[in-house]
């Protein structure tokens, strides 16, 4: 069932989108809740859904090797999740596991990904929203390391 569009608007990638523009990704989003300990996604799984965190915190793992897997990160509350579902070849790069329950904003990737090329300022704002998120997380986890 389609998500109320001021749900989107809690988020900066959507709030100076117009109402049209707003409509069309709520069409395409759920809100969800989850338990605590609920897999999200799995490394190299088809990418199917964009997650918006609302409230709660989520596990990044990474696969290393067969049997190896490392918590790389934890993402908090009011934050995005599954960004490479909207990188070639769409398939989840790391596993992600809630930590508490969590309620989130589930987008339909296909779609997404298909709104963003049909509307380019639309996909210009989501695409400057995620590498800045991204970048955020890489210069964080720089600081971490040193």
């Amino acid at each position: 069932m389609p998500t109320d569009p001021k749900y989107l608007q809690n988020f900066s990638c959507f709030e100076s989108l117009s109402r049209d523009q707003l409509q069309a990704v709520a069409e395409i989003t759920n809100a969800v809740c989850y338990p605590s300990g609920y897999v999200l996604f799995e490394e190299g799984n088809p990418g199917d859904r964009l997650f918006f965190l609302m409230k709660g915190s989520v596990e990044v793992f990474y696969q290393i090797g067969e049997e190896t897997r490392v918590n790389v990160d934890t993402v908090k509350g009011e934050d995005i999740v599954g960004c490479s579902v909207l990188v070639e070849p769409f398939t989840y790069t790391a596993t992600e596991k809630s930590l508490t329950e969590v309620e989130v904003l589930e987008i339909d990737a296909a779609g997404l990904r298909n709104l963003m090329q049909n509307d380019r300022d639309l996909g210009f704002l989501i695409q400057k929203y995620v590498i800045d998120v991204l970048m955020d997380r890489i210069l964080d986890l720089r600081l971490e390391t040193a």
